[in-house]
């Protein structure tokens, strides 16, 4: 009998112990697809690996319109709008446009309004227009400024307070990033003419002339990383030689070496990556282990630097979208499609 009860405590003991990361169950989860055409872009409602609930429609947009007349540099609040009834949808490389976060009970989604143009030809990018959805689907307009879909990250929540970049109105290229508290509806501009900006652990982090900075979200404290002073391609092209993994991870090219790396903020150290083709989909990256979960043609794999090997955990034929990790567990989520799949490793 005593045997029988030290071993049920032991199970409770085991349940109480376990039960926040390996053994709860999965949670329904918002999420946007926009990685495939044979699909209705939008935003899904479903648990991992049960059937999507479409809940918000992606309009289709034509892409192609030509401007009704020439814009002025500085004229940046006059883009043109697309047609909403006919067109080509948004390519797919930039997923930027449909930026979703879920914030307690409420949701917050982006979605296309203008082409940016001007003389000088397009932005490469589209005005956004930022909503706030509360649980009966009723949506309605956070901010009246329109936020620029071609950057690292176009707004971001951190407790009641949205991060987000403007358009300058002295450049094409570069954005204003402001604060704008969500309680007491008050906007403060914390840094001109950036490039992109993301955050990772309670820090702000943004790149402005080729530079890379992070500071606290007051905008205080500056940090310059020396180490990495060039961010864009040596010979003087204009395009962006780094990106942003999935949990806000700095991936940058060194023209010195055609290697390509990953700072390690925690560290100030660069970690050179392996010579694994990573860069057809997206990543995540563990800082502990130095592990990276990525996508390619093949499926979904994961490299392990301690062992310097790559372990294929899923064969999807095609490039999938990482949606979230959770390391602790052994778990990753991604979307196929409309679906949203949940797989151990």
């Amino acid at each position: 009998m005593k045997k029988g009860m030290l071993s049920f405590l032991l199970f409770i003991a085991t349940i109480a112990f376990l039960t926040p990361v390996e053994i709860m169950a999965s949670t329904n989860e918002y999420y946007i697809s926009n990685d495939s055409e044979n699909v209705s872009k939008g935003m899904y409602y479903a648990k991992p690996n049960a059937k999507a609930k479409m809940v918000v429609k992606f309009t289709r947009y034509n892409t192609n319109k030509k401007v009704k007349k020439s814009l002025g540099l500085k004229d940046m609040t006059a883009q043109y709008k697309l047609s909403t009834k006919s067109g080509d949808l948004i390519p797919d490389f930039d997923r930027s446009i449909y930026k979703l976060q879920k914030v307690g009970s409420k949701l917050y989604l982006t979605s296309p309004v203008y082409r940016t143009e001007s003389i000088y030809g397009p932005a490469e990018g589209y005005a956004l227009k930022l909503y706030e959805m509360t649980a009966n689907e009723n949506k309605k307009r956070v901010i009246k400024d329109y936020i620029p879909s071609n950057t690292v990250t176009p707004y971001k929540i951190e407790g009641y307070k949205l991060f987000y970049v403007t358009y300058n109105k002295q450049s094409m290229k570069e954005y204003d990033l402001n604060v704008f508290d969500l309680k007491s509806k008050k906007k403060k501009t914390l840094k001109r003419l950036v490039d992109s900006f993301w955050i990772k652990s309670g820090r702000i982090y943004y790149t402005k002339k080729g530079s890379l900075y992070s500071m606290q979200q007051d905008g205080e404290n500056i940090k310059k990383y020396k180490s990495i002073d060039y961010l864009y391609n040596s010979i003087g092209f204009e395009a962006r030689s780094f990106g942003v993994t999935i949990n806000d991870v700095l991936i940058y090219y060194s023209g010195r070496d055609g290697r390509y790396y990953y700072l390690n903020t925690n560290t100030g150290k660069s970690i050179k990556f392996p010579n694994i083709n990573i860069y057809e989909g997206n990543q995540y990256i563990d800082y502990s282990s130095h592990s990276i979960v990525f996508t390619d043609k093949e499926g979904l794999k994961i490299y392990d630097s301690k062992t310097r090997k790559t372990k294929l955990i899923k064969r999807t034929n095609k490039i999938v979208y990482i949606y979230k990790v959770r390391m602790s567990a052994k778990k990753i989520q991604y979307i196929q499609g409309i679906r949203l799949y949940e797989v151990g490793f």
